[in-house]
C-alpha cells in the first residue's frame, strides 16, 4: 500500500475505525492464542489491553452516528430494485439500532453513567447487529444470482462479460472442472465488490453469533473472522471497484 493511500485512509473517520477494528481483533486472536499455549501471561495481558482500548477507542469514533444512520436509511426506501431497497434499508435502520446501544455501553464504560445494565444493552446490540448482517448477507445472495443470471445469459449466446466465445460448461473430467474454477475465478474478478462483500459478511456473522451464545467461538477463532472482515472492509475503501454500491 502506497503513502498516499495511508494517508487517505487516515484522513477518513470510517478507515480509521477499521484500522482500529483490524488490529482490535487481530489483539484478541493473539491473546487467546497465548493463554491456550500457556506462554507469556504478561504479553497476553497487553494484547487484551489493547484489544479494550481500541474497542472503547471505536465506540467513541462512531458516536452519534445512529443518526447519520437512521437517516440514510430514508434515501433507500426509494430505490427502484425492491430486493436491494429491502434489505439494504432494513440493514440501515438494524444497525441504527446497534449503534445506539453501541453509544449506551460507551456512556457506561466512560463512568458517566453507572446505571446502564452493560449486559442488556450488549445482547440489545448484538441482535440489531445479527439483523443487519443478515439482510446484508440476503443481498448479497440476490446479488449474486443476478450475476449467475447474466452469466448463463452470455453463455447461451455466446458471449460473456469481455466479449469471449464460451460455451456451456459440463463437469465430466478434470479438463471440465479445471475450465469451471477458471470462469468461476474470472467471474469473481469481475465483481470483486460482491465478493469482498460477502466474504465480509460471512465473517461478520459469527461475532453477534457467538455474542448471543448460538455459537461457541473461541476468542482466537472470532479475533481472526474479524480481522478477516476488517481487512475486507479496508479492501472497500481503498479499491473502489471492491466497494458494493448502493451501500
Amino acid at each position: 500500500m502506497n503513502l498516499d493511500k495511508w494517508v487517505l485512509l487516515n484522513s477518513q473517520t470510517a478507515g480509521r475505525d477499521k484500522l482500529a477494528r483490524l488490529v482490535q481483533y487481530t489483539s484478541r486472536a493473539l491473546w487467546d492464542s497465548l493463554e491456550s499455549a500457556d506462554a507469556s501471561p504478561a504479553l497476553a495481558d497487553s494484547f487484551k489491553t489493547v484489544e479494550y482500548i481500541l474497542s472503547t477507542f471505536r465506540k467513541l469514533l462512531r458516536f452519534g452516528r445512529c443518526v447519520d444512520i437512521f437517516y440514510s436509511s430514508l434515501r433507500t426506501i426509494h430505490y427502484p430494485d425492491l430486493t436491494i431497497r429491502v434489505t439494504l434499508t432494513l440493514s440501515k435502520l438494524s444497525q441504527s439500532l446497534f449503534l445506539l446501544a453501541d453509544h449506551f455501553m460507551w456512556l457506561a464504560r466512560t463512568g458517566l453513567f453507572k446505571d446502564i445494565n452493560t449486559k442488556r444493552w450488549g445482547k440489545f446490540a448484538n441482535k440489531y447487529w445479527l439483523l443487519s448482517i443478515i439482510m446484508n448477507l440476503c443481498r448479497d445472495v440476490y446479488e449474486i444470482f443476478h450475476l449467475l443470471d447474466l452469466h448463463k445469459a452470455g453463455a447461451k449466446s455466446g458471449i460473456t462479460r469481455a466479449g469471449a466465445n464460451i460455451s456451456p460448461l459440463r463437469v465430466n473430467s478434470l479438463r471440465d472442472f479445471n475450465r469451471l474454477a477458471l470462469h468461476s475465478y474470472a467471474l469473481v474478478l469481475g465483481h470483486k465488490d460482491v465478493a469482498v462483500d460477502t466474504i465480509k459478511n460471512l465473517c461478520d456473522l459469527f461475532i453477534p453469533l457467538t455474542g448471543l451464545g448460538y455459537t461457541k467461538l473461541s476468542p482466537r477463532t472470532i479475533g481472526l473472522l474479524g480481522a478477516i472482515s476488517s481487512a475486507a472492509g479496508l479492501w472497500a475503501l481503498l479499491e473502489p471497484t471492491a466497494k458494493l454500491t448502493p451501500a
